[in-house]
């Protein structure tokens, strides 16, 4: 990294820059070293060396520098600037933006007669995630301890028999004064803060739980079990005990291991490959079929079908609701189908919201249907209303008796 970045010389007793120049730019010393001094009567407050930072005060709080910096031998710096700075801060948590934006204004206003007006209004976007962010954080925390959590499934038929094959077990937080938070923002806080392993066990523990009256509505297809789909993250992934942990699970709740399938996406294989590639192995010698979601949006490719026991693709939304305006994505989907038959593995579509996109899959050989077009996800009580409502309206078979 320093070597892309712009070096500067300079010799001996050299003003770098003085009081009250606009703040663009820090610099780390290469070599050399100089002293630091601070208005208004020039008093020398500190002498920096090799690795260390100045000017990052005024870089981050984009207000005038309130100290000149001279050279004290020949010196080498590297000059960071501002919009680097900035572009790396967007992409931080807003939490730790927030923080840094008050620790500026605090150290500025203790350094200086005149104190800080300029820091950002209290109505900011950075503050407003920030105590969200904090405040979700003490909630999910407590939802977790408090059952506050809700687990909804959306049904997954099959498209030779129209059959109900099985559901995903999807997490819901109705929260008491914000209503539904969506779970792409609080299961990314809950990777963040650590929460995640305690969010999965209550995941995986509730979904296992709920198998033994979910599977009485399922109807085995073919060489398609019933089964119950449960995601779960890199994090929980990276850790070797989670084989033992859902053995015992299933042990306790006397579930045949082959009708739990783990979702991962390829995001997730490459946080920690090792590790994870373990896991998987280990899951799948229990007879848990591995789902690899979201295929053909991620990074991992033909590789992770080859090194890894994935025993079925679920083809992402954004293609399968394009099959008939973008050729691209109609052949995606069909070389994804194709693909995954002639490993000997299923495949799930995600996102059919109409019959012409079912009965399109079905053409091209898809093994499992999800979407809107059959039913939302939904609380395990509200299976039963909804599948006969189902076979009335002719959209699913008759479940098994």
């Amino acid at each position: 990294m320093m070597d892309q970045l712009p070096r500067e010389h300079f010799p001996a007793a050299c003003t770098v820059f003085g009081i009250d120049e606009p703040g663009d730019s820090a610099y780390a010393i290469e070599s050399g070293s100089v002293e630091v001094l601070a208005a208004p009567d020039q008093q020398r407050v500190a002498i920096l060396g090799v690795g260390e930072l100045f000017g990052e005060v005024a870089l981050l709080d984009h207000l005038p520098r309130t100290a000149t910096v001279r050279t004290l031998e020949p010196t080498t710096l590297v000059r960071i600037e501002r919009q680097h700075v900035n572009e790396l801060l967007k992409r931080s948590d807003p939490v730790i933006r927030h923080l840094l934006e008050l620790l500026l204004r605090r150290f500025r206003s203790k350094n200086s007669e005149h104190p800080d007006e300029s820091s950002t209004p209290a109505g900011s976007d950075d503050r407003t995630c920030a105590l969200r962010t904090l405040a979700l954080t003490r909630d999910l925390a407590h939802a977790l301890d408090f059952d506050q959590l809700e687990l909804y499934y959306q049904p997954l038929i099959s498209f030779s028999r129209r059959n109900l094959v099985g559901f995903e077990a999807l997490v819901r937080w109705r929260h008491p004064t914000l209503g539904m938070i969506m779970p792409l923002e609080f299961i990314g806080l809950a990777e963040r803060t650590g929460l995640i392993h305690k969010l999965g066990a209550w995941v995986l523990q509730r979904a296992v739980a709920d198998w033994a009256g979910l599977r009485q509505h399922c109807q085995p297809d073919g060489g398609l079990p019933p089964f119950v789909s449960v995601n779960l993250s890199a994090d929980e992934l990276g850790d070797l005990g989670i084989v033992e942990r859902i053995r015992s699970l299933l042990a306790s709740h006397a579930m045949r291991p082959h009708e739990l399938k783990i979702e991962l996406t390829e995001t997730v294989i490459i946080e920690d490959r090792n590790t994870i590639s373990q896991v998987l192995e280990q899951l799948s010698a229990l007879g848990i079929a591995i789902a690899l979601d979201d295929f053909g949006t991620g990074y991992a490719g033909l590789e992770t079908l080859k090194s890894l026991p994935i025993s079925c693709l679920k083809i992402d939304k954004n293609f399968v609701q394009e099959i008939d305006s973008s050729l691209r994505s109609h052949e995606i989907v069909l070389t994804a189908i194709q693909l995954a038959a002639s490993l000997g593995i299923s495949t799930i579509a995600e996102g059919i919201e109409d019959e012409a996109t079912f009965r399109r899959l079905d053409a091209m050989g898809c093994d499992v249907a999800q979407g809107y077009y059959f039913a939302r996800p939904m609380p395990a009580a509200a299976v039963a209303g909804w599948l006969k409502q189902s076979i009335h309206e002719g959209k699913c078979a008759a479940a098994a008796g």
